[in-house]
C-alpha cells in the first residue's frame, strides 16, 4: 500500500503534462470513414517541415534487362530501364506523434533497404520510396498525397486513420492501393486499403482479450463473478474496440456492467473513472491513446482504485513509464503492474528468437540506426513493408504491375507466414477475407532496458475459437 501511495503521487504529478501534452488533431469528415485511432487537435494544418524525401535503391548493378521485363505490364511508378518500382509513403515525422511516426518510418525503410540489398523484389526489382511528411494532419495529408500520387505505383505505408480517411476514396478512384495506416477493421470494407499481414485489428484485440482472461490466463483474470466495464474514445476507433468487446461478451457471457465514452480533447476523466469505481468494476477495458491512458491511470491511482485493465494496442507507449513514475521508468512500470495493465495486440518481443524477429533485428543492425528508434511502431512499419512485398510478388507473377494489377493481386496473397509466431495470413475477395489475421497477444508492461518494446508477451499469440465466426460486413 505504501508503494501504491508513492506511485499515486508520481502519477498525479504527471497528469498535467500528459493530459495536455498531445491531445491530437481535428479529423476531416469524409463519407463513412473507417475507424479513427488518432486523437485530434484544434491547430491549423502546419506546413510541411520535412523536405520531400526519396529513399533510392543502393548504388550498383540493379538494372533489370528489357528481356527480363518484356512480358511485364506497367504504368505509373515503374522505371523500364532499371526495373525500379516507386512506392509512396505518407509519414508523420513531425507533429504531435513525431516519435511514433519516425519509428514507423524507420522500420519501413529498413525493411526495403534489406530487400534492395538482395536486388529488390524477387531479387530483380529495386524499390524506391517517395516519402512525404503529413505531420499527422488530415488536411496536410491531402496536400502531400496529391504531390506524389501520379508518380507512384501504390502507397505502401501510411499512418493513422483520420489521415488515411482523407485520401482513400480518391485513391480508389485512381486505382491506387494503400497500406492501412491503422488496425481499424472497417478498412476491410474498402476495395483498395489493405490491413497489415502482421497485426490484429482493434476489434480482434478486444474480442480476443475476454477469452484470454477467462480461458487461458492462469489464474483467470476474469470469471463469471467479475464486474466488467469499458471506457472508449467516442469515435470510430473507439467504436471498433467497443464492437469487439461486445462480440467477446456475446461469446463468453462475461458480466458487462458499465460503459462510458470520452470526447477527443478531454483531459479530465474523473467522471468516467469514478463511474467505473462506483459500479464496482474490477476489470476495465480502455480503448484510448497514450495521452488519455496516462491521466486515466493517474486518476485511478489517486483514488486508490486498482481494477485489472485491458488496453488496446495504441493506448500504451514506453514513455509513459517515466512520465507516470516521476522520471523513474521502473516506478512507472510498477504502477502499471499494480493494477495490472494488460496490453492487447502485443507482438512477439524484439528480443524473441522467432525467425521474423531475428531478421528484423539484423536489418536494424545493418541500418546503423540507434536502438531508440525501435518501438512497437517500428514493427508495424516493417510489417507494412512485408505486406507490400507479398502483393508485389503476386503482381509480378501475374505479369501486371499496373495500378489495377496491384489491386487484383491482393486477393491472391494467401497463407503467408511472416514467422512472428502468428498463423499464416492472407486476403481474399470478401470483407471477411480482407481481415488477414485474428491472432493477438497479451503483454504486461516492463522497462525498455528489459524489453525494447516496453512490453513482455505472456505466452503465445492466440485467436479465440469464436473469431472464426466474425464477419466485419455483419
Amino acid at each position: 500500500m505504501r508503494l501504491r501511495r508513492m506511485l499515486a503521487l508520481f502519477a498525479v504529478m504527471a497528469l498535467v503534462a500528459l493530459a495536455c501534452g498531445d491531445s491530437g488533431e481535428t479529423t476531416t469528415t469524409t463519407a463513412a470513414p473507417p475507424a479513427t485511432d488518432a486523437a485530434t487537435t484544434t491547430t491549423a494544418a502546419p506546413p510541411t517541415t520535412m523536405a520531400p524525401t526519396t529513399t533510392a535503391p543502393p548504388a550498383g548493378d540493379t538494372t533489370t534487362t528489357t528481356a527480363e521485363m518484356m512480358d511485364l505490364q506497367f504504368d505509373a511508378g515503374f522505371d523500364e530501364e532499371t526495373g525500379t518500382i516507386k512506392l509512396g509513403v505518407l509519414a508523420a515525422t513531425t507533429g504531435p506523434i513525431a516519435d511514433i511516426g519516425q519509428s514507423l518510418l524507420a522500420g519501413h525503410q529498413h525493411y526495403w533497404d534489406s530487400v534492395n540489398a538482395q536486388g529488390g523484389v524477387n531479387g530483380m526489382y529495386p524499390v524506391e520510396l517517395v516519402i512525404r511528411d503529413n505531420a499527422y494532419n488530415p488536411e496536410q495529408n491531402v496536400v502531400v498525397y496529391n504531390e506524389i500520387k501520379d508518380e507512384v505505383l501504390a502507397f505502401s505505408s501510411t499512418i493513422g486513420t483520420p489521415t488515411t480517411a482523407t485520401i482513400f476514396e480518391d485513391a480508389a478512384q485512381s486505382d491506387l492501393l494503400v497500406g492501412a495506416g491503422s488496425l481499424a477493421s472497417q478498412w476491410a470494407l474498402t476495395s483498395n486499403v489493405v490491413l497489415s499481414l502482421g497485426a490484429d485489428t482493434y476489434f480482434g484485440q478486444f474480442a480476443n482479450a475476454p477469452y484470454w482472461a477467462m480461458e487461458i490466463a492462469d489464474p483467470p483474470v476474469m470469471t463469471d463473478a467479475s464486474v466488467v466495464g469499458i471506457i472508449y474514445q467516442a469515435d470510430d476507433y473507439g467504436q471498433d474496440c467497443k464492437n469487439g468487446y461486445d462480440f467477446g461478451q456475446a461469446n463468453t457471457g462475461f458480466n458487462a456492467a458499465y460503459e462510458a465514452t470520452y470526447a477527443v480533447g478531454d483531459s479530465d476523466f474523473s467522471a468516467q473513472i469514478g463511474g467505473a469505481q462506483a459500479a464496482g468494476v474490477d476489470v476495465l477495458f480502455i480503448c484510448a491513446l497514450p495521452s488519455v491512458l496516462a491521466p486515466m491511470v493517474g486518476t485511478m491511482a489517486a483514488l486508490q482504485y486498482f481494477p485489472a485493465i485491458f488496453g488496446s494496442s495504441p493506448s500504451y507507449i514506453p514513455i509513459l513509464n517515466g512520465a507516470l513514475g516521476g522520471g523513474d521508468p521502473a516506478a512507472g512500470a510498477a504502477l502499471f503492474n499494480s493494477f495490472p495493465y494488460y496490453n492487447a495486440g502485443t507482438s512477439a518481443p524484439w528480443e524473441s528468437d522467432v525467425p521474423g524477429m531475428v531478421q528484423m533485428r539484423a536489418d536494424w543492425e545493418a541500418s546503423g540506426a540507434p536502438i531508440e528508434v525501435v518501438t512497437a511502431f517500428y514493427y508495424f512499419g516493417y510489417t507494412q513493408g512485408q505486406t507490400f512485398n507479398e502483393i508485389l510478388k503476386v503482381a509480378i507473377a501475374n505479369g501486371d504491375i499496373t495500378k489495377k494489377g496491384m489491386l487484383a493481386a491482393v486477393d491472391a496473397v494467401q497463407n503467408v507466414q511472416l514467422e512472428y509466431g502468428t498463423s499464416p495470413a492472407g486476403y481474399g475477395p470478401t470483407p471477411k477475407d480482407r481481415i488477414p489475421t485474428t491472432d493477438t497477444g497479451i503483454g504486461v508492461v516492463t522497462t525498455t532496458d528489459q524489453a525494447v518494446f516496453g512490453l513482455e508477451l505472456i505466452g503465445d499469440l492466440f485467436s479465440a475459437p469464436y473469431m472464426a465466426d466474425w464477419d466485419p460486413a455483419g
